[in-house]
């Protein structure tokens, strides 16, 4: 009985232990998304070069080589061949924990919150023409959401789903209500004001971290996500339905203002 007991406390001591490690580990993930957005949002389109963007890739790691390629090909701009016009791909969340779970597969996902993110950097002629970034997480009710940003020299054209607030700053929709999940991405260029710039950017990344999970799209991105709403997304909801709300109340009860 004693033998019984000691194994037992021995395995929930490892249990415990392991838990805490994938809390660090989900906590050190979060920070780095919002230091990496924090360090995008310091470029500047049409001006800053790739020596900033090589100190950030330095600093942060590229993504892996594409499946199917030895070495990065030319359009990226971790390849020494690159001409200038390329692309620098980060991961938003990569960590020691998440690299052994992607090399072994089989292992159990550990996480009370699993979510994946990437961000962009395009060059043109050697300038940063376009950055972006996007999180993809399983919202606390079931469903698949996406939310993410993109500052460039020009808006979105010809998006089937868009809210423009002005010639500075539009919301796209992308994806479906099924196994697709939903996008809800904010446009920039760099003539937007600074309140386009606040309502559009502010993603909450605090509820990646929580047993509970994160909400739907107006909890990770509430202010774009009720521009998007009184522009686009009342129409989306009586011609699609309730899934295109994309949150449990409209903006006007949902007491986010």
């Amino acid at each position: 009985m004693f033998h019984l007991l000691m194994s037992v406390l021995v395995v929930g001591l490892a249990l415990a232990a392991v838990m805490a490690w994938a809390q660090r580990d989900n906590a050190y993930r979060i920070r780095r998304a919002q230091e990496i957005v924090r360090e995008l949002q310091r470029l500047e389109i049409g001006k800053s070069d790739l020596s900033v963007a090589d100190a950030i890739a330095k600093r942060f790691g590229n993504a892996p080589v594409p499946e199917g390629f030895v070495t990065y090909p030319k359009e990226y701009c971790a390849s020494p061949d690159h001409n200038g016009n390329c692309v620098y791909i980060l991961s938003m969340n990569n960590s020691p924990l998440e690299s052994l779970l992607l090399k072994y597969q089989w292992l159990p996902r550990l996480r009370a919150q699993d979510w994946t993110g990437y961000a962009e950097v395009i060059f043109a002629d050697g300038t940063v023409s376009q950055y972006s970034y996007l999180v993809w997480y399983r919202a606390s009710n079931g469903k698949r959401r996406a939310v993410g940003s993109r500052v460039g020299k020009m808006l979105p054209k010809y998006v089937p789903f868009q809210a423009s607030m002005s010639d500075s700053y539009s919301i796209e929709r992308i994806g479906t209500g099924g196994t697709e999940g939903i996008l809800l991405q904010s446009s920039l260029t760099p003539n937007a004001t600074t309140n386009e710039w606040q309502r559009a950017s502010h993603i909450s990344f605090a509820c990646l971290g929580e047993k509970r999970g994160c909400g739907d799209i107006c909890e990770m991105m509430p202010e774009a996500w009720e521009d998007f709403y009184e522009n686009r997304g009342r129409t989306d909801v009586e011609h699609f339905g309730s899934d295109y709300l994309l949150c449990s109340k409209p903006p006007a009860q949902s007491n986010r203002h």
